[in-house]
């Protein structure tokens, strides 16, 4: 499970930023606080699915994106 955080929180941050978005935007949009997305980005809290689908549509990115393959190592 530690790696699948840690694999779904790079894929967070690496959309988050070829989206264009600081934490603090992300934070601005009502979506989810920034602290709470920088430990879910280092691998420290797992997102809930309800929050991944949201900043998935914010980041311009198919759900895929962040789960594909991730579902067997949770």
């Amino acid at each position: 499970m530690n790696a699948a955080k840690k694999k779904l929180g790079g894929r967070l941050y690496t959309a988050r930023m070829e989206a264009g978005y600081s934490q603090s935007d992300v934070q601005d949009s009502g979506i989810i606080s920034q602290s709470h997305l920088s430990k879910i980005e280092n691998g420290e809290l797992m997102v809930n699915v309800f929050t991944l689908i949201r900043l998935s549509r914010l980041y311009g990115k198919n759900i895929e994106y962040f789960t594909n393959d991730l579902i067997q190592e949770i």
